[in-house]
């Protein structure tokens, strides 16, 4: 795993539906999600973290950023599931 140059980040319910906002002092990026596999078995805090299609222009620090934000939401009490790649 690549090594994290900044523990400064914050990550928060975006203004639009169904987002996180995931911002540090090198940027800012919008990270969707849906709900999880296991909410409908009862689990309110399963929820499915969305990479952007393979189309979309990452820029370098992309998965550093996705992975803080996973991190983030697991430490926050979510199952947090990854759909895409």
């Amino acid at each position: 795993m690549e090594a994290e140059p900044s523990k400064d980040f914050s990550v928060a319910f975006g203004k639009e539906a169904r987002a996180f906002e995931y911002q540090d002092p090198e940027g800012h990026i919008t990270f969707t999600f849906d709900i999880g596999s296991k909410f409908e078995l009862g689990h309110k805090n399963s929820i499915c973290l969305e990479h952007h299609g393979p189309h979309t222009v990452r820029t370098p620090r992309y998965h550093l950023d996705f992975e803080r934000t996973k991190r983030y939401l697991q430490s926050c009490g979510y199952d947090v599931e990854i759909w895409g790649s």
